[in-house]
């Protein structure tokens, strides 16, 4: 197999334009496994609160169930959002030449939805030692709830930024004002 890629990547370098186009699609690559492995630390987030929802129920707390489920039902709207995105997004990763620049700012956003995801997670796994009353529960949910709304409103400015992109922004021109 290495032998064989040698072959693939000597011939790359001898057909113009074929080494922009391998690099094409490893950042798509690269990006849908990033938005994969984001989708699937969601999933596991909601976990906890799958757990309280339960616990609440049978502990005739139906009253207070609804703050659970509001995040959870949030949580998995951006779950999806994120793992079934426009795969590569439309045109950025088209362009052969990407500025460091318009990469660094993509790799922020990427590095910002990791961090309310760690945060989410965080929160999630804090909600049932804060559900002892329904006034704690109630808190800590809106609290969750916000940083689900903040990892949503990254991942809007992610996405933005890309489908703001534009092959003629590749020669020098700034991706953001």
């Amino acid at each position: 197999m290495s032998d064989q890629r040698n072959w693939l990547e000597r011939l790359g370098e001898k057909i113009p334009g074929y080494g922009g186009y391998v690099t094409k699609e490893r950042r798509r690559d690269v990006d849908k496994l990033h938005r994969e492995h984001l989708a699937d630390r969601l999933r596991a987030a909601k976990q906890p609160l799958n757990e309280l929802m339960r616990e609440l129920s049978s502990s005739g707390r139906l009253f207070e169930v609804g703050p659970v489920d509001r995040v959870l039902k949030k949580i998995d709207q951006i779950e999806n959002r994120v793992r079934f995105a426009a795969y590569g997004y439309a045109g950025f990763f088209d362009a052969v030449k990407i500025q460091e620049a318009q990469l660094d700012r993509i790799y922020q956003f990427d590095l910002a939805l990791v961090e309310r995801v760690e945060q989410l997670e965080r929160l999630a796994r804090e909600l049932g030692s804060k559900s002892s009353t329904a006034e704690g529960l109630k808190a800590a949910a809106a609290e969750l709830e916000g940083a689900a709304d903040d990892l949503n409103r990254t991942f809007d400015e992610r996405y933005r930024a890309i489908e703001n992109f534009r092959p003629d922004d590749a020669q020098g021109q700034p991706m953001f004002s």
